[in-house]
């Protein structure tokens, strides 16, 4: 038997005239797996989030755009697609549709596991967590639900064979509608016709039961 735990690391700047990205934290997570009888520590997975501190911005008098963008253009992005321009707060149709009354956004970046621990909903899991420990105060969670590309593996830090190569877009393709299925479980919705899907975070999520129970037919 085995148990299954995530670490999570993060930092900020005591500077008082900090940059404004600094009102964006980032989240390095690690999974690992505990042998029950050997006690033996294995890391299986790694993790990556961030959250944009609208509230915090507000009160500084920090624009918002200004810390979307000198953070990285997926949050000019994202601040695009979801914030009202020059407020703090998200788009009408997207507090309607989510009821995303609290300003600030978790942006998962990804999961990924060691081959050997797939198809045991420990992604869910390791999403769910994160949302759990890390989402207080959060009106939506987003991510860009799709495969890791293989040529990542240098970046993310872990072993190439950990991220499928695929051998055609059509393969690609079918295993994105597979992982968006999968995460859809939990509760995401896809926004418009882009990649991300959000996932409200004033709402009921399923408990970590509920995920590992098999799904309906």
């Amino acid at each position: 038997m085995a148990s299954f735990n995530i670490e999570l690391r993060t930092g900020a700047s005591l500077h008082p005239d900090g940059e404004p990205s600094d009102f964006v934290s980032e989240y390095a997570g690690v999974i690992t797996c505990v042998d029950d009888e050997t006690g033996a520590v294995t890391k299986v997975g790694r993790v990556a989030a961030m959250r944009v501190h609208a509230a915090l911005a507000h009160n500084a008098g920090e624009s918002l755009f200004d810390v979307c963008d000198s953070h990285s253009g997926e949050l000019n992005y994202l601040h695009a697609l979801l914030y009202e321009p020059e407020r703090y707060h998200f788009r009408e149709e997207v507090m309607a549709r989510f009821d995303a009354a609290e300003p600030d956004l978790l942006v998962l970046d990804y999961v990924v596991l060691s081959p050997k621990w797939r198809k045991l909903k420990l992604g869910l899991l390791a999403v769910r967590k994160l949302v759990d420990l890390i989402g207080s105060g959060c009106g939506l969670a987003v991510s860009d639900i799709s495969p890791l590309r293989h040529d990542a593996a240098g970046s993310l830090r872990v072993p190439p064979r950990w991220l499928t190569p695929y051998a055609t877009d059509e393969e690609r393709r079918a295993a994105t509608v597979r992982l968006r299925r999968y995460y859809r479980r939990m509760g995401f919705s896809r926004l418009g016709r882009t990649p991300y899907y959000a996932l409200p975070l004033n709402r009921v999520t399923p408990t970590a039961t509920e995920l590992l129970e098999p799904e309906q037919r």
